[in-house]
């Protein structure tokens, strides 16, 4: 999971990450499938060009924290992954 992170951070946002490292681990749909999904927080950041698929089209937004957690919060921003990624390290920052 870390080297497919490593890989799709840089494909899909433009930034390469010196480090990645792992935040949760969860399963969205237990008793239903067996996916996992795998979230990490990337660190060492630099720019560098996309390699977007013809398909995908993605806009990349600097946010501060407290601002995504208001977006949350407000029912503005309600991918699952998101909010799970964004919640659980607001809290292990013990920011909640």
């Amino acid at each position: 999971p870390k080297r497919c992170a490593l890989r799709e951070i840089q494909e899909e946002t433009g930034y390469k990450a010196k480090g990645m490292t792992h935040l949760i681990t969860y399963y969205p749909s237990v008793g239903y499938n067996t996916e996992a999904i795998h979230c990490f927080v990337a660190s060492g950041l630099t720019r560098v060009k996309t390699k977007l698929d013809t398909d995908e089209f993605i806009t990349v937004k600097k946010m501060e924290l407290p601002k995504l957690i208001k977006l949350i919060k407000s029912g503005k921003i309600i991918d699952s992954k998101t909010i799970c990624a964004v919640m659980v390290y607001a809290a292990k920052k013990k920011l909640l």
